[in-house]
């Protein structure tokens, strides 16, 4: 079980290199902090062990984490519940991607075809005032915490 995660975290790290910056505030902060948007994430998983991940659904990082996750499904999904917040990366432009993902009626669906099929997706222009709201709150959130790379895995408050 440890094992499988820190696998995990040491692929993702080793691809994102070694930047290190600080999280901004406590760990009892940041778990204060995402309970505010839990309820806005992708929910993959049904286990004990909460990890919050940020991911921009255009950066290469996030799509291999994302891939990753899929690919070892039956170990990671049974003993992790795993909260994907969508957080744009402004290099990246994808807020008409996130809100594309936020308003779908089915937003795993979605957020599978968007990062991890090669064809082009044909976006709409989202005028939702709620997915906005989301949007909006999720960046709020990510600002409060400190996440500067994606993906930004939590785990326990704490950036991995």
């Amino acid at each position: 079980m440890k094992s499988i995660m820190m696998i995990l975290l040491l692929l993702v790290t080793s691809l994102v290199g070694a930047q290190k910056e600080k999280q901004l505030v406590t760990p009892g902060i940041a778990i204060k902090l995402l309970e505010t948007i839990k309820n806005d994430a992708i929910v993959l998983g049904s286990g004990e062990t909460e990890i919050h991940t940020f991911i921009d659904p255009l950066c290469s990082m996030s799509r291999r984490y994302l891939a990753l996750l899929y690919k070892r499904n039956n170990k990671i999904f049974s003993k992790y519940t795993i909260y994907l917040y969508l957080h744009e990366i402004k290099s990246k432009k994808s807020k008409k991607h996130i809100l594309n993902i936020i308003s779908a009626e089915s937003s795993e669906r979605m957020l599978r075809s968007i990062m991890l099929n090669k064809k082009k997706f044909d976006l709409k222009d989202i005028k939702d005032e709620e997915s906005r709201k989301v949007f909006e709150k999720i960046a709020d959130v990510a600002k409060k915490i400190g996440v500067y790379k994606r993906p930004y895995i939590m785990i326990h408050g704490k950036a991995k």
